[in-house]
């Protein structure tokens, strides 16, 4: 509950300065913001562990939902589920990832951007062994870069390397290609 709840506290805090950033414009505003999106990602994730040569690796579903704010600046949120992968008779899949973020967006003309996201995450993962079942949430700062290209006034296709989780023990990065429905 605890970690929900530092989830929800981030998501309203990045809803709460969306709004702040979109109400600051005055005379001038573009008519065309904000503007929300949705998209559908694949999404191969990797489990990095500390001092483990191999890492667990799969394939899993993204969806992602934001709005626009301005030409610069979106609030985005990711959710995602799916994948598994095994090693040295453990399984880890992956139950789900939410989380909200910033997304700083540099143009590079009128059909092509840049993008940065800053936000925060939790993740549940599963490891099955032999003996028994785990299962554990975990919840951290995330950050990632990608890229966006238009391929119609509504749709654009988009790419981005997010780290979910940056922990002691390991890491957990994720690498997305897929589609946004602008409207």
């Amino acid at each position: 509950m605890k970690v929900s709840a530092k989830a929800l506290a981030v998501a309203s805090a990045l809803l709460m300065s969306g709004a702040v950033h979109a109400q600051s414009f005055g005379v001038g505003y573009d008519a065309g913001y904000p503007q929300s999106y949705v998209g559908a990602d694949a999404m191969a994730w990797a489990l990095d562990l500390d001092g483990a040569d191999e890492s667990f690796d799969a394939v899993g579903l993204r969806l992602v939902a934001g709005m626009k704010l301005d030409e610069y600046l979106a609030v985005e949120f990711h959710g995602a589920t799916g994948g598994s992968d095994s090693h040295y008779g453990s399984d880890i899949e992956l139950d789900y990832l939410v989380g909200g973020y910033l997304k700083g967006i540099v143009p590079l003309g009128s059909s092509a951007r840049l993008f940065g996201l800053l936000g925060y995450s939790e993740v549940k993962l599963t490891e099955t062994t032999a003996f028994a079942n785990y299962s554990g949430r975990d919840d951290d700062i995330s950050f990632g870069a990608g890229a966006e290209f238009d391929v119609s006034d509504s749709l654009a296709i988009s790419a981005d390397a997010t780290r979910y989780l940056s922990q002691a023990e390991y890491d957990l990065d994720a690498y997305s290609v897929g589609l946004r429905y602008r409207f």
